[in-house]
């Protein structure tokens, strides 16, 4: 990945000419293009993200990626407008094999503008920034076959009753610790080849959820909280290890796909290993939207969870 016109550019407020009129923003610059080649695995994808070093009092820099122009491949999906800040924030998604063709003309036109969006906190400088840009592999999708299993069923979540007239049910209840279990997911070293576990950090796998109703309201909603996990290695990798990422703050289960956590992996793939595994992953479900103003009835519905 490289951006073309590799060179600084000036986006100047302009002072007013008049006493009590605002400072006029800069015209977009448009003079920059992104370019990127990408081979993956089968059902992989990348996605690439925009920060800056550091945030300027008063001004919002804002960036848009446009849709690709030229190359081949399956070719990534810009976002909507972002502000930048030094939180990293994606702008392309979806990459899979492709490459964009090379220079200024290919690949992903990127418009910069600013704003002002506190006059309090402006000041006269000229303030430089940094602009860092970060390709990430996200790993395989479920065409990889990477299998999700449940090792035990969960049970009902048990409302206790109201004991005091006027009052109504708190709202949220949760199941134990244990409800589900999750594994184990083994990933084998021909897939692992396909992934780019070179650099401390990447995303072997991700784990979605969904739930399909059976009967339900509307009113209610349903979450799950990964409580712990165990990775292993199977095979020779000095200063590997394997771990999970998110999940733990019991996301929001939709009826369309969301993610739910991450299977990851530090150091560098090493020739001896043959395998990595995931297992022992305990969920837990939490409902919400318990209440007196929703029918009295024994709610049902499915929930999901694959790679």
């Amino acid at each position: 990945m490289d951006i073309e016109q590799n060179s600084s550019i000036n986006l100047d407020l302009t002072k007013p000419t008049e006493a009590g009129n605002r400072l006029a923003n800069p015209a977009n610059n448009t003079t920059k293009w992104l370019n990127y080649t990408s081979a993956v695995a089968s059902g992989g994808s990348r996605s690439i993200t925009a920060s800056i070093n550091q945030n300027i009092p008063g001004i919002d820099i804002k960036l848009q990626a446009a849709q690709a122009t030229g190359g081949a491949g399956t070719l990534g999906t810009p976002s909507s407008q972002i502000t930048l800040s030094t939180v990293p924030t994606t702008i392309i998604s979806g990459i899979g094999g492709a490459y964009t063709g090379n220079g200024v003309g290919n690949g992903h036109q990127l418009t910069f503008s600013a704003v002002s969006n506190n006059y309090t906190n402006l000041s006269a400088s000229n303030t430089s920034v940094t602009v860092t840009y970060t390709i990430t592999d996200n790993g395989v999708s479920a065409s990889a076959n990477i299998p999700v299993s449940i090792a035990s069923s969960p049970s009902a979540i048990i409302i206790p009753p109201i004991t005091e007239a006027g009052n109504n049910y708190s709202g949220t209840y949760t199941s134990s610790d244990n409800t589900i279990i999750l594994g184990t997911y083994t990933i084998p070293r021909s897939v692992l080849l396909g992934l780019a576990l070179l650099e401390t950090g990447s995303i072997v796998s991700q784990i979605k959820m969904y739930y399909t109703p059976t009967l339900w309201n509307n009113s209610l909603h349903l979450y799950a909280n990964r409580n712990g996990g165990t990775g292993t290695i199977t095979g020779v990798c000095l200063g590997c290890s394997v771990y999970f990422n998110n999940g733990n703050t019991y996301p929001e289960i939709l009826q369309t796909d969301s993610a739910f956590f991450d299977l990851m992996f530090a150091g560098t793939l090493g020739l001896l290993v043959t395998q990595i595994s995931y297992s022992s992953i305990p969920i837990s479900i939490r409902l919400g939207g318990v209440s007196v103003t929703v029918p009295a009835a024994t709610y049902t519905a499915q929930i999901n969870f694959h790679q």
